[in-house]
């Protein structure tokens, strides 16, 4: 877990920070979704070529491609099949950090509409972890 403390001087600056991390989440999910459309064609006709020669070989036809290295996966000739699962890792996560920080930024903005807290001198200290927010911590407002 990556922890991180973010610092603002409104909620609306935080807002636009979350609005902008939700954008940024949506651009990458657009694009891996584009690439593991691509990707999927391939690994199908990969799959379907290597169930065609196994049942010929008679036995499963497995490739020693992936080796774990000091706990990283390094994945020497990797096919569409292997790609296309790290696509789907990736867009996984990416969709569950998309939906996280949507939850936040509605919870702020429905505590900004409720209090009215924006009229206040408070700033923000913010808790990341794994660049979602959870804490807020209210403080008085700084003077330089």
């Amino acid at each position: 877990m990556a922890y991180d403390l973010l610092s603002f001087t409104s909620f609306a600056d935080f807002i636009e920070y979350l609005d902008n991390q939700i954008s940024q989440l949506k651009s990458k999910i657009d694009y891996l979704e584009k690439k593991y459309e691509a990707l999927k064609s391939k690994a199908e006709k990969v799959r379907k070529l290597e169930t065609l020669l196994s049942k010929l070989v008679g036995e499963q036809i497995r490739s020693i491609n992936e080796v774990d290295f000091m706990g990283i996966r390094v994945v020497v000739s990797a096919r569409a099949l292997d790609e296309l699962v790290a696509v789907e890792e990736t867009l996984a996560a990416l969709k569950d950090t998309l939906a996280a920080l949507t939850r936040v930024r509605e919870v702020i903005a429905s505590l900004v509409k409720e209090t009215e807290i924006e009229k206040g001198g408070l700033s923000l200290l913010v808790q990341t972890v794994n660049g979602i927010p959870v804490k807020l911590l209210f403080k008085e407002s700084e003077t330089p």
